[in-house]
């Protein structure tokens, strides 16, 4: 496994001083069309790691000398968050991204190009506007026609708020990957796309807000049942959506009145249940850890507070358990 000497280093793209490879790379990786360092790349450097998860896609790269990049025209949107140093984008509008401040969403489908001073340091987050589409479709239960045109941030607290989630992605994917299940990934990048929509103004920002109308008790309990079936499978929003014939904000406003919480958290719930008959079955060889990712839980340690919250036990305690009743 590589060295975790910078973010995404377990999914290593470059980390290279020849320019000449970093411009193959840039292109054949990022899509870039254009690629230019002074001095003839005398004192430049790069690394670079990206993971991409179904629609969304997150690359870290860091910049030891002045660094011009253009894009072309793209599918999905990027957002630029800047850890240390400064840059400078046009995307359609022009704009800047100092230390620790984020850039505008920039549009998919408007070439890009960004230049950015020696030592800078960034994450960009890339997710497809089809995507960011089926996805406000299913929160506003019905489709979707107009593009999504962002406006700016939601305010100062928001960006901030959706920073921390980048971050806690890239640090969640670079140690977890290989041994995260197709579930938890898939709800990852769900809650991801959510967050990223609630966080930056858009033409649909004012409806995704507006109170939406009340669904009836019945629908609940479908979606209940629904969940209970499939609880190894990714909750897709679009399905619940669907199953339950309303939009997912009545779906979800109904379920706190009904219940007093979220179908997320009803999930969670039953697969806290499976993942305890799984540790009482005591299976020989069986970890904490593989019980949790098999359920739907990338982070063991929150795994174990949620687990000992709901049972009054850590669940290590539960495995032995099941074990020295299965040796009898």
């Amino acid at each position: 496994m590589p060295s975790r000497s910078f973010p995404l280093a377990n999914h290593l793209v470059m980390r290279t001083s020849d320019a000449e490879y970093a411009r193959d790379r840039l292109v054949s990786v990022y899509g870039a069309t254009g690629f230019d360092v002074p001095f003839g790349g005398r004192g430049f450097q790069v690394h670079a790691g990206h993971i991409q998860v179904a629609d969304v896609g997150l690359s870290y790269c860091d910049y030891a000398s002045d660094t011009s990049l253009v894009f072309s025209e793209s599918t999905f949107v990027r957002q630029i968050f800047t850890i240390s140093g400064s840059a400078a984008y046009s995307a359609g509008r022009q704009g800047e991204v100092a230390e620790g401040d984020c850039s505008d969403v920039l549009q998919s489908g408007t070439p890009v190009k960004f230049e950015c001073s020696s030592n800078y340091r960034q994450f960009v987050l890339r997710i497809e506007h089809a995507a960011l589409k089926r996805q406000l479709g299913a929160l506003l239960g019905r489709e979707i026609g107009r593009d999504v045109a962002f406006r700016g941030a939601a305010g100062q607290s928001a960006m901030r708020r959706l920073q921390r989630v980048v971050f806690q992605f890239a640090s969640d994917f670079d140690d977890l990957a290989k041994s995260l299940s197709p579930l938890a990934a898939s709800e990852m990048s769900r809650s991801l796309i959510m967050d990223f929509l609630v966080c930056n103004e858009h033409n649909y920002s004012r409806e995704l807000f507006r109170t939406p109308p009340t669904s009836h008790l019945p629908t609940t309990k479908r979606v209940e049942e629904f969940i209970e079936a499939n609880w190894d499978k990714p909750i897709d929003i679009e399905q619940l959506s669907a199953i339950a014939r309303v939009s997912v904000r009545s779906l979800f406003r109904q379920f706190k009145k009904d219940r007093g919480h979220s179908p997320a958290e009803f999930a969670r719930k039953v697969r806290l249940d499976r993942a305890r008959n799984m540790l009482e079955g005591g299976i020989e060889g069986a970890t904490v850890t593989q019980v949790a990712l098999r359920c739907g839980f990338q982070n063991a340690g929150h795994f174990a507070r949620e687990f000992r919250l709901a049972f009054g036990e850590l669940p290590s305690e539960t495995l032995r358990r099941g074990q020295h009743e299965r040796r009898g």
